[in-house]
């Protein structure tokens, strides 16, 4: 009679799918989130570059109309705004034929939040800004 009843309780188990789903969302959640983490660090990352070329044009038009009177003070304003972005930030500013060049440059690791992803931080994201000398 016990044997009766056990095969009966194991068929009963083998038809049963109540946890497929708990199983298939344990499979499955790591997978979700390790791609949510890396469209995050990819993100934050293109809104660095943004940024900065955000900040070089303003340093470039600063300095286009007169606001900025030398390289250096442009270089300086570059690095002040940048270093809530990216303290390891450099910046650059040159003049060739009434063309101001502002260059700058973050390691990816400052931007990346997560971090996690080794081959995402070994670069350097770089901004380039141009614009004409207007005096």
């Amino acid at each position: 009679m016990k044997t009766k009843n056990s095969n009966k309780s194991l068929r009963a188990f083998a038809k049963a799918d109540d946890g497929a789903v708990t199983v298939a969302s344990v499979l499955w959640i790591p997978f979700f989130v390790f791609v949510l983490t890396l469209v995050f660090d990819v993100a934050m990352m293109f809104y660095g570059q943004a940024r900065a070329h955000e900040i070089a044009e303003d340093v470039n038009r600063s300095l286009s109309i007169g606001h900025i009177s030398s390289f250096e003070e442009a270089e300086t304003v570059a690095r002040t705004a940048l270093a809530r972005l990216s303290p390891n930030a450099s910046a650059q500013t040159s003049s060739q034929d009434y063309m101001l060049r502002t260059v700058v440059r973050m390691p990816a690791s400052d931007l990346a939040t997560v971090g996690f992803f080794g081959s995402l931080t070994g670069f350097e994201i770089t901004a380039v800004a141009h614009m004409v000398q207007e005096f």
